[in-house]
């Protein structure tokens, strides 16, 4: 802020420039917090890996969510086509399963 601005400035804006800065102050130490929280959690992480943790390294999108969405989209765009074929493959062995209990007839060398 400059000084000459500063004097022209009535009470209630200096107030809300006082209070607009802190809030500007307390966002940023809450970033640097989950920040440093993250960094902490994945050298946990890779230190339990090196100890011999049977748990997968993390990707970078899931150690730090919200800094790449592009990643975040394609792995989620991923889990998608996971799931649908572990959907059809469940629905492919219910229709089997129930073609078997009523007696259906096999085709070709199903035995």
């Amino acid at each position: 802020m400059d000084a000459v601005f500063y004097w022209d400035m009535t009470y209630a804006e200096i107030l809300a420039a006082i209070k607009g800065n802190a809030k500007r102050q307390e966002t940023k130490l809450q970033y640097e917090s989950v920040i440093a929280y993250h960094q902490a959690n994945l050298i946990s992480h890779l230190v339990g890996i090196t100890l011999g943790s049977k748990q997968p390294l993390k990707e970078i999108h899931e150690a730090f969510p919200g800094i790449f969405p592009e990643l975040e989209k394609r792995a989620e765009q991923q889990k998608v086509k996971q799931q649908n074929w572990e959907l059809m493959k469940a629905r492919i062995e219910a229709y089997a399963a129930e073609k078997k209990k009523r007696g259906g007839g096999s085709y070709g060398n199903d035995n």
